[in-house]
């Protein structure tokens, strides 16, 4: 069915004839439980199954969905279309609403029992009792920086947010302000993060009020909402103020309000988006003094508050290479109570599972070591030795078949990591475990900057500062030699080894109790490789930290550490000081190592 013959059969039942079921009732069904769901779960984005909307596209079904399904026909509705309750999509939509439901209509917003909206709330302030329908191009906020429909549920789930923070990092560093318009990510009670799209900042500020909204995306079938009176906060940093929308002077030419939200016309002037409101302001029909308390002057741009970009001004406080207080304000100890290791491995072991017409591969067994804080243990082997194995087990990029590993400061060292979830894992390789990896696009993400890649680190452990974000993280690609000037360069066009120092600055930002590093000069330059060698030799020596290498390398071995493990065939064969090791290696094994390392 065409919408002209839609609109002309919504007319006929406005004189009598039966309603069209626009919107069936298993289809209502469904919007009305993902709707209680959504607010009880205040911005968190509730699936639902409903038919297509049969209208066309660019009416918002979503909206329609909601407005259908939970309104009736004693609700008084008005719907509004960039501002506009009179634009064409307005009033065919609101017919479409009334011939459904049998309800009443509205251009007044304060007759409103419902208002369905696309890219405004009113300018009037809403009141209890009232629903706001927000119909929406997109639901998902993180999906400009993650295009996982999977990974972006299991950010939601961990509230691993960290990546939208970087984000807006990078906006401020190369324009001195965070570039979102319509859609703006915000906070719902501490929790979801949310992108109320498409309504301008101006209207952000809003969302928290007396209303009930509900936000729906009808193509992809998900519903979230924000209760009345739910705290809605802004994602800024801490000492970078929310901005809303605001030309300095500008005032609309038709009504003279100059606290409303303004469009531009062609012509350069400026008029009120809320086409009711303006008209209101010229009849004497409103409020001010109640306007001016609801509009978010507080919000408007200070050009004096503007951030700085030069890397250069950032590294003036070598306090910030030392350690830092934790977000949650508890202290961390990197050895267990009466224990001298801050990791221990007891018997671990990695089996990968027989395909058909095989057997399972045994990876690693029976591996067992400990490290102690300023200590630098090795594993060294040939490719195949079940090294690496041993790391990505620990990390948990692999999951270990058998095996205990400890973290002195974790639970004082009485819990095997390995048991833990994925999500508490990860979260581990915050702030006490780190990795460096043989190859750095493992470690950094090579589409943002290097001090991007140090304030992913940092935002995930909780760091909400900008400057002390950008002074973090400069200090340490000067402490790593990354020059300055090339701080806000993306790293994809890094060199190799410039990139290998922006991972090891990364992986050292929120100092970690245990640092593993795989194979951190392969496939460098022998020149770089002895650069980067050097480099982690000092930055070990100045920090209590205790680090793994991994390497088939006796050379990298003996530079870096202080005792070494042998493996061969998944199984540690020899052990002992890094020093004894190379004088005087006992089995056949690790002296041919030894010889190699001799060249």
């Amino acid at each position: 069915m065409s919408t002209a013959a839609l609109i002309d059969e919504i007319d006929a039942a406005t004189e009598g004839r039966d309603r069209p079921a626009v919107l069936d009732e298993q289809g209502k069904r469904e919007v009305r439980r993902a709707t209680l769901t959504a607010v009880a779960v205040p911005g968190y984005q509730v699936p639902f199954g409903s038919r297509e909307m049969p209208v066309a596209r660019g009416w918002g079904s979503g909206g329609l969905q909601v407005t259908l399904a939970v309104g009736g026909p004693d609700d008084v509705v008005k719907v509004i279309d960039q501002g506009d309750e009179e634009s064409v999509n307005a009033v065919n939509l609101r017919r479409l609403i009334r011939g459904t439901l049998g309800c009443g209509g509205t251009a007044d917003t304060r007759d409103a029992t419902i208002v369905q909206s696309r890219h405004r709330i009113p300018e009037d302030r809403m009141r209890t009792g009232q629903t706001l329908v927000l119909q929406v191009p997109v639901s998902e906020p993180l999906r400009g920086i993650e295009k996982s429909v999977t990974e972006c549920r299991r950010m939601h789930a961990e509230a691993d947010y960290s990546r939208m923070w970087v984000g807006m990092y990078e906006d401020l560093v190369t324009g001195g302000v965070i570039n979102q318009g319509a859609g703006y990510p915000v906070m719902v009670e501490g929790r979801y993060l949310m992108a109320p799209s498409p309504i301008p900042r101006w209207d952000v500020p809003r969302l928290g009020g007396d209303q009930l909204t509900i936000l729906c995306h009808g193509r992809d079938k998900k519903v979230y909402a924000v209760p009345p009176h739910t705290t809605v906060e802004p994602v800024t940093f801490d000492d970078v103020p929310f901005e809303v929308e605001r030309t300095p002077g500008s005032a609309c030419g038709l009504c003279g309000s100059a606290d409303t939200y303004l469009v531009q016309t062609s012509d350069g002037k400026f008029l009120c988006s809320d086409v009711e409101w303006c008209a209101r302001v010229r009849s004497g029909d409103v409020d001010p003094a109640d306007h001016a308390e609801l509009a978010p002057t507080r919000y408007y741009p200070d050009p004096t508050q503007r951030v700085r970009a030069r890397a250069e001004d950032f590294v003036s406080d070598p306090g910030l290479l030392a350690g830092h207080a934790l977000t949650d304000g508890s202290t961390r100890t990197a050895t267990a109570p009466g224990e001298e290791w801050a990791l221990k491995v007891t018997d671990l072991g990695k089996t990968y599972g027989a395909r058909r017409g095989s057997t399972g591969v045994v990876a690693a067994t029976g591996v067992s070591f400990d490290v102690a804080p300023a200590e630098a243990l090795g594993i060294i082997g040939e490719s195949g030795s079940g090294k690496s194995t041993v790391m990505r087990c620990i990390i948990g990029d692999e999951e270990a078949t058998t095996g205990d590993v400890r973290l002195g400061g974790y639970d004082e060292g009485r819990s095997n990591v390995l048991d833990l979830s994925l999500s508490r894992r990860r979260a581990l390789r915050v702030g006490l475990l780190s990795v460096v990896y043989q190859d750095p696009a493992a470690g950094l993400d090579l589409r943002i900057s290097a001090g991007g890649n140090i304030a992913d680190r940092l935002t995930a452990a909780g760091w909400r500062s900008y400057h002390d974000i950008r002074r973090r993280a400069a200090a340490l690609l000067d402490r790593v030699e990354v020059p300055l000037n090339r701080m806000d360069d993306v790293v994809g066009q890094f060199s190799g080894g410039m990139r290998q120092r922006v991972q090891i600055a990364k992986a050292l930002a929120t100092d970690p109790d245990v640092l593993l590093l795989d194979e951190p000069t392969t496939g460098l330059d022998a020149s770089v490789a002895a650069g980067v060698l050097d480099l982690l030799r000092e930055l070990l020596a100045e920090r209590s930290i205790a680090v793994v290498v991994v390497s088939h390398d006796f050379g990298v071995i003996r530079t870096l550490t202080d005792r070494a493990v042998v493996m061969h065939r998944g199984r540690v064969i020899e052990q002992g000081l890094t020093d004894q090791l190379f004088a005087d290696p006992h089995e056949a094994y690790t002296q041919r190592l030894v010889a190699a390392a001799r060249g």
